[in-house]
């Protein structure tokens, strides 16, 4: 009796044993299959970013919206669609170290938008229509500094050709007429970037009622409008380019306000990459 339920008692014990090892290797292997797949779906997203890295990566600077909570940051999609299409990443700029931002990003595109401090060109304000916005200046004027700094194209498209005029040294005309909404004619300078991307005539998609004024230090007018407006500006050594009118909204298939394609404005980016 005594040896059988030493027996009893062994067997269980033996039972237990098993059944406990049993249960720890079935959840060690559980646990590696888990690592294995979160493995698996950690290097496919990694392969995947790492592919995301290899294009061009644009800076697109934003718009700032006042909310009741919180301001939002805004830009349109067609500045994506548009560096897409040239086969480049846009991102859009939500804060952050400029000078960082410029060092990871491989171009800078400064988008469209309100107007400038006149304070900034030296200027008291003198337009009834101004819409200011002087916390996107100052952002934007840090980004083009950073990204000069490192030698990168800068795009600047409306408002952000004028920022680039003003950050140089230049003044705007605070309000023209006949080139807000109403598409014009104009023509580009024999030997510049801009003349060898979009061509030497044609219409633009235009919403602007400011425009360059006296041309910054280093700067060079490279289209004009009909009125003797400047239209587009370069930078004489530097890879910056900057037009008044709206690229984006010219590109068959994409938008178009006028019967032209500029989809080649923004592979301006990959002609004026700096080598390594």
């Amino acid at each position: 009796m005594i040896c059988f339920a030493f027996f009893r008692f062994n067997f269980l014990e033996f039972y237990q044993s098993n059944y406990i090892f049993l249960l720890f290797k079935m959840s060690t292997y559980f646990r590696k299959l888990c690592s294995y797949k979160i493995y698996k779906s950690f290097s496919l997203r990694n392969l995947r970013e790492v592919h995301f890295m290899q294009d061009s990566v644009i800076l697109i600077s934003t718009a700032i919206e006042p909310g009741a909570r919180s301001s939002k940051r805004t830009a349109s999609t067609l500045y994506g669609d548009a560096l897409a299409r040239a086969g480049l990443s846009g991102v859009l700029y939500a804060g952050g170290d400029p000078i960082a931002l410029a060092g990871r990003c491989d171009g800078l595109l400064l988008s469209g938008g309100g107007d400038l401090e006149p304070a900034l060109y030296g200027q008291t304000p003198q337009s009834h229509r101004l819409s200011l916005d002087p916390v996107r200046d100052t952002e934007e004027l840090a980004l083009l500094r950073a990204f000069c700094a490192l030698r990168k194209p800068v795009l600047g498209i409306c408002r952000g050709m004028q920022v680039i005029n003003v950050a140089f040294g230049g003044t705007l005309l605070q309000e023209v007429a006949g080139h807000d909404g109403i598409p014009h004619p104009v023509t580009t300078v024999a030997g510049t970037h801009t003349a060898r991307l979009t061509g030497g005539f044609f219409k633009v998609s235009s919403y602007h009622h400011q425009a360059v004024g006296q041309l910054g230090h280093g700067l060079c007018a490279a289209a004009y409008a009909a009125d003797g407006l400047i239209e587009a500006l370069e930078h004489r050594s530097l890879p910056i380019l900057g037009v008044q009118w709206h690229p984006e909204r010219m590109i068959p298939g994409l938008c178009t306000d006028v019967p032209a394609d500029h989809s080649a404005l923004f592979t301006y980016f990959i002609q004026r990459k700096p080598k390594p």
